[in-house]
């Protein structure tokens, strides 16, 4: 909503209402007309008319808050270029498409990233759609493909997990001692003893009265007749980058009852390591209610589904937990749940309180304080704000990056950088990489799996995370790998066989003994493939197989030691027919997860590769004889 030429209210579908100031594009861009910012590039002039335009545009946007301010860091960028490049411009209308390739430059020249080209180009391009003017044709082009070092080792997580661990023993040991101290206390005020608040039982007993209504604050707290609690001592466990004085007086009093931002961050960071999520997802878990942040396992009762709204992705994020472990993502959120309780009672007092006063006096900050609330009383991370009766909370639209640092102190405080100097530059993102690493390695550099294992949405998603060197560095041996194999064939004069490449890209080499056994039709399965090994089947698939003993599943196709041919079609579509003929005839939860329901799939997949009007037309003729009678299916039973 427009409440002045330059001034805004935005209301955006999705986030917190704000005020937007945009004079300083009208007036020009110093220190009088700027709030404060990270980083300050320059003055420079102002444009009035290009201004209005951009107050259309965001009022037609309605933008995020983030979204926002990156928008209008982009706008000064281009506002500076034009001081240099263009100054008689005034307003989109009078920008070129010259000026795109020129601005781009300019960005290059001055170490600006490619993020601020695209923010003004999507900017001008909507002030000038909203004007009746066209497009302009500024040359897109796809951002650098960055190489990073590799991500974070196994071995190191699993040393920062275990420091983690020690740091939130410590806490849950001081909210213990809290509790124990208050109930051997008594009320300070009213005792005889000489210097009673010195008394440390006392102090928390103290602290847990104040609390009943909520956090105290120094006033309130004043008021109560516990001036001397404003100093002395607290809490003997200070939490990593915390400093003694936030251990003392009424903020470190508090702590005995109650987690400070740092003690909240190390539980975080455990779930961040434990689910593999990234720092927003995890953040967004809505504890409202136990249906919102959780779901009982389908098939296992000591397990339970955690999920989250991811609304960047606009979807959920999912992972599996066993209920009992202490440290399980499972139980961090119930511990926090708990915890944070007489935090969240507090939230939602607040709340209710501008609720009501929003209704009687409608403003768009009090709005923007009843979304935040909001978001606070859904999240598991709460914490006693450094203000003191201020309660404060790690949640989806602010900045966290108080949880790396956490992270790093606690490497340096349980000595873990001379083993893994890594963790000295560690980052909330770090997890996710690494976590995505583990699972392409694992799942033997398959990006399909590793897509569904990281419950993206596309295999573009996985670009960002798959490009470290270790990983390109394997892609790039693949490579050679065919490329030495392919000309090794041409150099032998053979003919260029599919199942030849890809034997000698996994294995290195074929024994005369494989060979033979591949070229001897006499040597295939009962699906048609060949088997590299046929006394050796995957335990996967022949979970009881005989050591030594000749295979007799023969379940080819998800077996590791099966090669198919262009000959093994008519066979595999027999398989498949068959198994859809034994689908129809058994219970559904006779067949799920049954090793016929595994072998349908495989064979599903497995035929994929093959002519698909071939692959019908084979099935068709298959099942028309099982349906005849003229054939009986090969198996009757599940191996498993």
């Amino acid at each position: 909503m427009r409440t002045s030429d330059y001034h805004l209210e935005i209301e955006p579908g999705r986030g917190g209402p704000y005020d937007l100031d945009l004079s300083e594009f009208a007036l020009g861009g110093n220190e009088s007309t700027v709030r404060k910012v990270t980083t300050w590039g320059g003055d420079y002039s102002g444009r009035p008319d290009m201004a209005l335009e951009l107050a259309d545009f965001f009022d037609t946007l309605a933008p995020i808050r983030t979204t926002c301010d990156s928008i209008r860091s982009s706008m000064r960028q281009f506002y500076r270029f034009l001081d240099l490049q263009a100054p008689d411009v005034s307003r989109s209308g009078d920008v070129t498409d010259a000026m795109g390739p020129a601005f781009l430059n300019w960005l290059v020249s001055i170490g600006s990233n490619y993020d601020a080209y695209k923010k003004a180009r999507m900017a001008v391009n909507g002030m000038r759609a909203l004007s009746g003017g066209k497009q302009l044709f500024w040359p897109s082009r796809r951002p650098d493909i960055s190489v990073r070092n590799d991500p974070l080792d196994d071995r190191a997580l699993r040393a920062l997990f275990h420091a983690l661990r020690h740091e939130a023993r410590d806490v849950k040991r001081m909210l213990f001692d809290g509790k124990k101290l208050a109930d051997a206390g008594c009320d300070p005020r009213r005792s005889e003893r000489p210097d009673p608040f010195s008394v440390i039982e006392n102090r928390a007993w103290l602290a847990r009265e104040l609390m009943r209504d909520g956090l105290p604050d120094r006033a309130s707290a004043i008021a109560a007749g516990a001036r001397d609690l404003l100093v002395g001592a607290g809490p003997s466990y200070i939490a990593p980058t915390m400093s003694d004085r936030s251990s003392r007086g009424l903020t470190g009093a508090l702590r005995w009852f109650v987690p400070a931002r740092s003690d909240t961050a190390i539980f975080l960071a455990l779930f961040l390591l434990s689910t593999g999520w990234n720092l927003a997802t995890a953040t967004a878990v809505d504890v409202s209610s136990r249906e919102e942040w959780f779901q009982p396992h389908p098939q296992v009762d000591r397990f339970a589904v955690i999920h989250a709204y991811k609304n960047r992705a606009e979807r959920h994020q999912f992972a599996i937990s066993m209920t009992r472990p202490e440290w399980h993502p499972y139980r961090l959120i119930e511990f926090m749940i708990e915890t944070t309780a007489p935090l969240r009672r507090q939230v939602l007092r607040e709340l209710a309180a501008m609720r009501k006063a929003h209704a009687a006096t409608p403003s768009i900050a009090l709005a923007g304080e009843i979304h935040r609330h909001e978001r606070l009383a859904r999240s598991p991370w709460l914490f006693a704000s450094v203000t003191t009766g201020k309660v404060s909370g790690f949640h989806e639209e602010m900045e966290a990056t108080h949880v790396g640092a956490v992270v790093r102190d606690v490497v340096v405080r349980r000595g873990l950088a001379e083993a893994h100097p890594r963790l000295l530059e560690f980052r909330t993102s770090d997890v996710r990489d690494s976590w995505i690493g583990y699972a392409y390695v694992q799942s033997g550099y398959n990006v399909l799996l590793t897509r569904l294992a990281s419950q993206h949405a596309s295999s573009r998603t996985l670009k960002h995370y798959l490009g470290f060197r270790r990983f390109r560095a394997h892609s790039e041996g693949q490579i050679r790998k065919l490329q030495h194999a392919l000309f090794s064939e041409i150099e032998a004069r053979r003919p260029i066989d599919p199942t030849r490449l890809r034997l000698l890209v996994a294995n290195g080499e074929i024994t005369s003994d494989q060979e033979a056994r591949l070229l001897d039709l006499r040597q295939r399965t009962r699906l048609g493939a060949g088997c590299l090994d046929p006394r050796s089947p995957d335990k996967s698939v022949a979970p009881d197989h005989p050591q030594g003993a000749l295979c007799r599943v023969q379940r080819c196709v998800g077996c590791s030691k099966g090669i198919v041919f262009e000959e093994s079609l008519p066979a595999l579509a027999s398989a498949l027919a068959e198994l859809r003929h034994i689908r129809r005839s058994i219970p559904v939860p006779a067949w799920e997860g049954s090793s016929f329901d595994d072998e349908y799939q495989a064979l599903e997949q497995t035929l994929l590769g093959f002519d698909q009007i071939k692959v019908l037309a084979q099935l068709a003729s298959w099942e028309d004889k099982l349906l005849s009678g003229e054939i009986q299916p090969h198996a009757t039973y599940p191996n498993y």
